[in-house]
């Protein structure tokens, strides 16, 4: 998916050119395709054709192939510095002892704006915020944007027409059709009877909203993120009486299906092993939180897994808590910009803790202007073109 790009682009360098007229065309893509993604992400900026040769379908195509999963697949911090977003990645431990240490090195450029963002998903390599610009005291304006950080490349969505209304986003990637799409769910303040249910497809031209149907009228949470496990979104949503609703919309078909569960502390969703994983507030044990697991979506049909996790220190961090390919749960020492920062790993099965120590953000540290700002982090992360 090729995004705008804010940044300059350089006048064409007569290397670039001898290369391209020394060269066939197919030995350039291929010697291309087997650089890391910052080095990548740079030449596009060498010139024009270099940057329309780096953005082509197959060449990303190609670079995807050649590059194994776990090599792409990194730890991803980010953080605001002042009025721009910093995205710092790390290796992703694969088979690691009970300590280790890994250096977090920063993208080549980061995103600015407002101050008021909140990170909301991280999908296939890119990155949903929710850019919140203040018009008044009472207006405010939300605007969808779509970021790649490795390439430091961003997209701003279409205004979404709400008017007096609430509004929550969520980012998903149909994995077939390899598109992504963003659902978009408003509510008039003045009446609860006035929802629109609206997608928007990146990647075809125009960008437009386009009006969906709902069999069920519901309400997002919108303090919770959703996420999109093997194309579908799910999301919770409220509901009375002694059940939450876990809403899945799927992004090909574009339809909705809806799945309950018994009422708890609910803390986050995350991606366990393909399934998706509800972290919540255990009822057995104090302070402590588990794992349920929907093994049956159609069915309804939940597995719980009591791994004893420390209630109290997730839920401070609860928009960083995630899964491991190993079947992990992972999570960071702290939301804030600290040094040193730890990111802990728990094994559902055997109750076993690993800790892994984040270097190079030190420097950030000590010259940041507001050391209380959040950090964001996330697994998994797929490092995409």
């Amino acid at each position: 998916m090729v995004l705008y790009r804010s940044t300059r682009r350089n006048k064409q360098s007569s290397a670039s050119t001898f290369l391209r007229e020394t060269l066939p065309i197919d030995l350039i893509i291929e010697i291309l395709s087997r650089l890391p993604v910052n080095s990548i992400a740079r030449y596009r900026f060498v010139s024009k054709q270099w940057a329309s040769l780096l953005q082509r379908q197959d060449f990303t195509e190609l670079f995807l192939t050649r590059t194994p999963m776990p090599r792409r697949q990194r730890l991803l911090f980010t953080f605001r510095f002042g009025s721009k977003w910093h995205y710092f990645s790390s290796p992703q431990p694969q088979d690691f002892g009970d300590n280790v240490s890994v250096v977090a090195t920063e993208y080549i450029m980061g995103y600015s704006g407002t101050r008021y963002k909140e990170i909301c998903q991280s999908v296939n390599g890119f990155i949903y915020l929710n850019d919140k610009r203040f018009l008044s005291y009472i207006d405010v304006k939300n605007v969808p944007v779509i970021c790649n950080p490795c390439t430091g490349q961003h997209i701003t969505l279409p205004k979404v027409e709400t008017g007096n209304a609430d509004l929550k986003c969520y980012f998903g990637y149909d994995p077939i059709r390899k598109q992504f799409k963003v659902l978009c769910w408003t509510m008039f303040r003045q009446t609860t009877s006035n929802v629109k249910y609206q997608v928007l497809t990146l990647g075809t031209g125009e960008l437009l909203w386009r009006k969906i149907e709902c069999p069920i009228r519901h309400t997002p949470e919108i303090e919770r993120n959703g996420i999109c496990i093997n194309g579908v979104l799910y999301y919770t949503s409220y509901r009375h009486g002694t059940s939450i609703r876990i809403v899945c919309f799927d992004v090909r078909s574009e339809k909705f299906s809806f799945v309950d569960m018994k009422y708890v502390s609910l803390l986050t969703l995350i991606d366990y092993k393909g399934k998706l994983g509800v972290v919540v507030r255990s009822l057995s044990y104090d302070n402590c939180a588990e794992l349920e697991v929907l093994d049956d979506t159609k069915e309804g049909k939940w597995s719980i897994h009591n791994c004893n996790l420390p209630y109290s220190s997730l839920e401070d961090v609860r928009k960083s808590i995630w899964a491991s390919d190993m079947g992990d749960i992972v999570w960071p020492s702290s939301t804030r910009l600290t040094d040193p920062l730890y990111v802990y790993y728990k094994n559902v099965e055997t109750d076993h803790v690993r800790t892994v120590e984040i270097k190079g953000l030190k420097d950030k540290v000590s010259t940041s202007r507001d050391p209380h700002e959040s950090l964001f982090f996330f697994t998994n992360y797929d490092e995409n073109l």
